[in-house]
């Protein structure tokens, strides 16, 4: 992005602060707008800001409103620092419509409780032409009405609200009188997407549209108050929402407090990463502030459907995660958090309990289907307008990979103090285990594991709780077929919980896990290996595999279940002879492919799992790849060969997107693809960088 200096627009300071005492997690980034931020409570307290174009006399201009993230916007947005709890910045690059650019950043100040503020700064990239922009300042409440106000004209917003008690909202400082100034205040059925009730309640005056000027219905019914400037660049605004009974310091400067919290943030980073070359520090620490301001809770209605037809719905549900994509994925998902929370329980150990505590929270906790988690979750009123209606429901039954397993094993290994936690989870971690255990081995074989469901196409099968979805499967269901990644991460399950048994005095269930574990992978090594392929496939009958060639071949390697055997194990060989093998899996330019480029089904479905570069599983083989290479000197190779392409090329991408990252990387060229910007797994470049695995 290219951002002009020529012309400047800044909306400065939004503060936020309620009378309670609160955690430094009371106030998080809204996930699905570009700039916002709510209460992290049942019934969420929300602010923050949308704009356009004020049309002036420009008739016919069709009024493009920008709160909600959407890539029909086609505006450019970055996450370009932040720490996801005390501050964070945002860039707004609004070319296509506006032809200006819009920086959003939010501070919290130490010495308020719960307190939080907002700063907005527009350039105009038109040196010759002026820019009018609208700005929207709103507050919105939730939840019971009886007891709760909110007012608003058109210089205050004011109200009472259970949980926060009360607030205002009042313009402090402005460098020039508004063009226009207007107000609405008024009950929606949907407070937390306020450029539809914009949209829904202009009035036109003179050409120019503006909010009407009063409150619609009944003032004890108001849930939305919204306050609408027109300026003409160059501007500053600055509001604050507060306790009025405990007014914002005039002393306090968000500049200070913002550069404290870089400060503390560089210092932080370079402990936890010191192994993060200096040439690439600055990506690092993007590719980490992008993932931190994804930072997200979500509260209210969860529905689940059973198989039998049953539906529960769950009314006040709630979860704490971070989210791949604020555009497309603004929800959480199952295996996706294991991968995100492999960085975060490194960079912020208390914020990785919580979280995980939160997932394994809302399990199904009795009956037959005990231990099950959703592999998507579409909590509350927000999070279901983001998504179509069908899939606001968990189909219980399919779950996606077991990540957290291994996501804990890792943080337990790090901070061996951590044992009381490890018995905390531990009886939530059973129930899980049992359910893969339980409803998802073959009818012949309780050790024998296929994935439930299947998706077909017009030549293969597909399995979307593998999470690799359209990765090709056999093409015909079998009784007897054995998923080669679901029976390795069942053994991986089994090993790590056998540990967990140990450490928390299990002595019972540690016998049961390990007697699982040496079951379990003994079919790994007898029925996936294909010996005339010299490959792991999955397995579908005797002499019958899924004779594909991609991530499925690596799965005892990056979980580490081959046994070593003093560097003597032909298996391990003959995956290594893998990676090394040209025109194949291995991309010399962007990473390991999903498919090999000889295989049938390479990219038979598109660039997703079926040749795409994936930016988490290339991190799990590096991980295997670490761990024997003590044994096997050509791992070493291997690895540093695939961690100088994955760093090399994403670096490549970022820079020429201004600082995004892409969910996959194409096969060929490794060029970055689909959901930019991408906060999700594709920050674990950051470990890669940082060498830990």
């Amino acid at each position: 992005m290219k951002i002009s200096s020529f012309l400047f627009l800044s909306i400065f300071l939004v503060l936020v602060v309620f009378s309670e005492s609160h955690d430094r997690d009371f106030l998080l980034p809204r996930p699905p707008i570009y700039s916002g931020i709510m209460t992290k409570t049942e019934f969420p307290l929300r602010f923050g800001f949308a704009y356009h174009e004020h049309l002036h006399e420009r008739k016919g201009r069709f009024l493009m409103i920008r709160e909600v993230c959407s890539y029909d916007d086609r505006v450019d947005f970055r996450s370009t620092e932040g720490d996801g709890l005390n501050f964070g910045v945002t860039s707004i690059q609004d070319d296509w419509f506006m032809d200006v650019t819009i920086t959003e950043e939010w501070v919290k100040p130490e010495t308020s409780n719960g307190s939080v503020a907002l700063r907005i700064t527009g350039v105009s990239n038109n040196k010759d032409e002026e820019a009018y922009v609208s700005v929207y300042t709103y507050v919105s409440i939730s939840g019971d009405q009886s007891t709760q106000t909110l007012t608003c004209d058109s210089k205050t917003i004011s109200g009472h609200s259970n949980d926060y008690g009360d607030f205002e909202l009042v313009v402090k400082s402005q460098n020039q009188e508004p063009i226009a100034l207007s107000y609405l205040g008024l009950n929606s059925s949907h407070p937390y997407e306020v450029s539809s009730t914009i949209s829904e309640n202009m009035g036109r005056y003179k050409h120019a549209w503006q909010l009407p000027n009063k409150t619609l219905g009944a003032v004890s019914d108001t849930n939305v108050g919204i306050i609408e400037k027109v300026f003409q660049t160059p501007f500053t605004l600055t509001v604050y929402l507060q306790s009025p009974s405990d007014p914002i310091p005039e002393s306090f400067d968000c500049d200070d407090q913002k550069e404290k919290y870089k400060d503390d943030f560089d210092q932080k980073f370079a402990t936890k990463f010191p192994n993060v070359a200096p040439e690439n520090t600055d990506f690092a620490k993007n590719v980490l502030n992008t993932l931190l301001n994804g930072l997200s809770y979500f509260s209210g209605e969860r529905i689940i459907k059973y198989p039998n037809g049953t539906v529960q719905t769950f009314e006040n549900s709630e979860l704490f995660s971070f989210i791949p994509n604020k555009v497309y994925f603004p929800r959480p998902f199952f295996w996706d958090e294991g991968f995100h929370d492999m960085i975060i329980h490194r960079w912020d150990p208390e914020l990785f309990k919580q979280i995980i505590k939160s997932w394994f929270n809302i399990q199904v906790s009795d009956g037959e289907w005990s231990g099950w988690i959703a592999r998507e979750q579409v909590i509350g009123k927000e999070a279901q307008s983001r998504c179509p209606e069908w899939a606001w429901t968990g189909i219980v039954g399919t779950m996606n990979p077991p990540v957290f397993y291994i996501t804990l094993e890792q943080f337990i290994d790090e901070n061996p103090d951590e044992i009381a936690f490890l018995k905390e989870m531990y009886p939530k971690l059973q129930m899980t285990y049992n359910f893969y255990f339980k409803h998802c081995h073959i009818k012949s074989d309780q050790y024998s594991f296929k994935w439930p469901g299947r998706t077909y196409g017009a030549d293969f099968g597909g399995t979307l709780d593998s999470g690799l979805d359209d990765y090709p499967r056999y093409h015909l269901e079998f009784d007897t077929e054995i998923d080669i990644d679901l029976q390795a991460w069942m053994a991986s399950c089994s090993s790590i919980m056998k540990k967990f048994a140990s450490l928390v005095g299990d002595t019972t269930n540690e016998a049961l896990y390990k007697s699982n574990y040496e079951k379990t992978t003994n079919i790994l090594f007898t029925k996936n290996w294909n010996d005339e392929k010299s490959l792991y496939q999955d397995y579908i009958e005797p002499g019958l595999f899924s004779d594909h060639t991609g991530y499925l071949n690596l799965f005892t390697l990056l979980l580490k279940l081959e046994p070593i055997d003093d560097g003597k194990n032909d298996r391990v060989d003959a995956i290594l002879d893998l990676l090394l093998k040209e025109n194949s899996i291995v991309s010399e330019i962007g990473g390991i492919r999903s498919l090999s480029v000889e295989d049938s089904g390479f990219l038979i479905s598109g660039n997703y799992w079926c040749g795409a570069i994936w930016i988490n599983l290339n991190y799990l083989t590096l991980s295997g790849l670490k761990y024997y290479e003590p044994y096997y000197p050509k791992a070493k190779t291997i690895r540093q060969n695939l961690e100088n392409i994955l760093i090399t090329n994403m670096k490549k991408e970022y820079e020429k997107e201004s600082g995004g990252i892409f969910e996959i990387y194409l096969p060929y060229d490794g060029e970055g693809y689909s959901n930019l910007p991408f906060a999700g797994w594709s920050t674990l470049i950051l470990l890669i960088m940082a060498q830990i695995y």
